[in-house]
């Protein structure tokens, strides 16, 4: 089908076209809300460069003594953004950070760095019908 009005031209091919989205902050939000029932803070989202301002901000609102972060909406971390929640567990006031129901990919990591041995750092983990990987053999 001619639709360009000059003979032996043809005219445009109509095709479906797919719209890549690029995946950004707005579309994967990194959400941190205080915990209901003791001090800290849930963090559900993806934890990286992007999102690592809004983490930084929340745990420097957090005052002195003992906190938890509920890590079980976490679903993506990289090495800064655990790095951020490390040191603030290894400050020298004393506090200890607790995180808890640290995802398989949160625990490997820990164990890869050797942060899971940082003073004033404390893992609780939910039981997993999985045994864990043997750490010590990576």
């Amino acid at each position: 089908m001619n639709t360009t009005g000059t003979p032996g031209i043809p005219g445009p091919v109509l095709a479906p076209v797919i719209a890549l989205i690029p995946r950004t902050a707005a579309r994967c939000p990194l959400l941190v809300t205080p915990l209901p029932d003791r001090a800290g803070l849930r963090i559900e989202g993806e934890l990286d460069c992007a999102t690592l301002p809004v983490l930084t901000r929340a745990l420097a609102s957090i005052g002195g003594g003992d906190f938890s972060v509920d890590l079980s909406g976490l679903t993506f971390t990289d090495v800064g953004g655990l790095r951020a929640l490390v040191t603030t567990a290894g400050l020298p006031d004393g506090r200890v950070l607790t995180l808890r129901s640290a995802p398989w990919h949160v625990r490997r990591l820990l164990y890869f760095t050797g942060w899971h041995r940082t003073p004033g750092l404390r893992l609780h983990a939910p039981p997993s019908p999985w045994p864990d990987p043997p750490w010590d053999h990576f």
